[in-house]
């Protein structure tokens, strides 16, 4: 029997990884599958050995040497392994298993491409694109995540031709009702100040600079408070916190850290804010609609409007405009546009069976050679 290997960067939280989870446990309903995690550290740690699926982790340590350890250790598991399909999902960990498996016939790529890579960013633009076209000739397939990629040549060709497939992202609503149930993580919550939620790692994409701008402006209509949820460096915590003094949020801002349980925070916000520069189809949106959650979002998020139904299930705003997103953020705390049962267009079992579908197609194909 072919055996199924999913590979994620890391284990800390993230949609990303809850996901992957999710899916592990699917395809080990199929096939023998093992969750190959590139760092053991991380929120969902614990999970991951309990699952239903073999767990293998390669490296104690991140940065670009411990990554060449990470693929160096994945090869020479790989090579004593038996033959299948290698997923690799999240953009961050595609390394890894792209140089682990070269020359490794008896095991097929398929890569997910979950992030934007054409940014406006010169040099750095062009150098991604060479690289998810060199991932397309190595995949036996590709998965391009939402529908905001498939604007880039390269991957509408690759769908064309059936090099590549155009899969969404999934959320559990069961769960997020399960899981809104949870007591509430921080006092704010439970206090009549409203709350806007950011979710994401601390960087540039995020946008989270042009939150707290325009926070300290919604701030001169009425008091709200903002709560920004995922990691980051120190220097960035540091920098996003002086911005924050600066707008004139004073105590009314909080770097949250990371969370295991995002729908609890969620499901007791009064609005949920994806400011983000660039997306492909945000986790955080559709966990926000799970949840229940009024949502704002930039028009530069990915699949955003797609999602949102151009305003019928939430708010959309220029993404480069502070005054916009404070007028949105102020709209939907005091008279929302709620996502309703937005979220089960996004089901993620639904989803899960569609990737478990294509993982299942390469495996009936045989293994490509590299």
């Amino acid at each position: 029997m072919r055996h199924v290997y999913l590979y994620v960067h890391d284990l800390r939280s993230s949609g990303v990884v809850r996901n992957a989870l999710d899916f592990a446990k699917r395809l080990s309903q199929d096939h023998p599958t093992t969750l190959v995690a590139g760092y053991g550290q991380g929120f969902f740690a614990e999970e991951a050995v309990r699952g239903p699926f073999r767990l293998k982790i390669l490296a104690g340590r991140e940065g670009a040497l411990g990554r060449g350890v990470a693929a160096l250790r994945l090869r020479a598991w790989l090579s004593k392994q038996p033959g299948g399909v290698l997923m690799s999902v999240g953009n961050m960990g595609h390394w890894t298993p792209f140089l682990a498996c070269q020359g490794l016939r008896h095991i097929a790529r398929i890569y997910c491409i979950s992030n934007e890579v054409a940014r406006d960013d010169g040099l750095k633009s062009r150098l991604r694109l060479a690289w998810m076209a060199a991932l397309v000739r190595d995949a036996a397939r590709i998965v391009v995540v939402g529908r905001a990629l498939r604007r880039l040549p390269l991957f509408a060709r690759a769908i064309e031709t059936g090099r590549a497939a155009e899969l969404p992202n999934g959320v559990d609503k069961a769960q997020a009702t399960r899981l809104s149930r949870a007591p509430a993580p921080h006092p704010w919550l439970e206090e009549p100040v409203p709350v806007v939620l950011g979710i994401g790692r601390l960087r540039p994409q995020k946008n989270f600079d042009l939150l707290i701008e325009a926070m300290g402006r919604a701030r001169a209509s009425r008091r709200l408070r903002l709560a920004i949820i995922g990691g980051g460096a120190d220097e960035e915590r540091e920098r996003l916190a002086r911005l924050a003094r600066a707008a004139g949020l004073d105590q009314d801002f909080l770097l949250a850290g990371e969370t295991d349980n995002v729908f609890a925070w969620l499901s007791r916000a009064a609005v949920f804010a994806l400011p983000s520069r660039w997306e492909t189809s945000s986790l955080a949106l559709l966990e926000a609609l799970a949840a229940g959650t009024p949502v704002v979002a930039s028009r530069l998020a990915g699949d955003a409007a797609l999602v949102l139904d151009e305003g019928r299930y939430g708010l959309l705003f220029d993404g480069d405009d502070p005054d916009a997103l404070a007028q949105a953020v102020l709209a939907q705390a005091q008279a929302p546009v709620r996502p309703g049962e937005r979220a089960l267009a996004y089901d993620l079992s639904l989803t899960n069976d569609l990737y478990a579908g294509l993982v299942d197609e390469v495996l009936a194909r045989g293994i490509r050679s590299a």
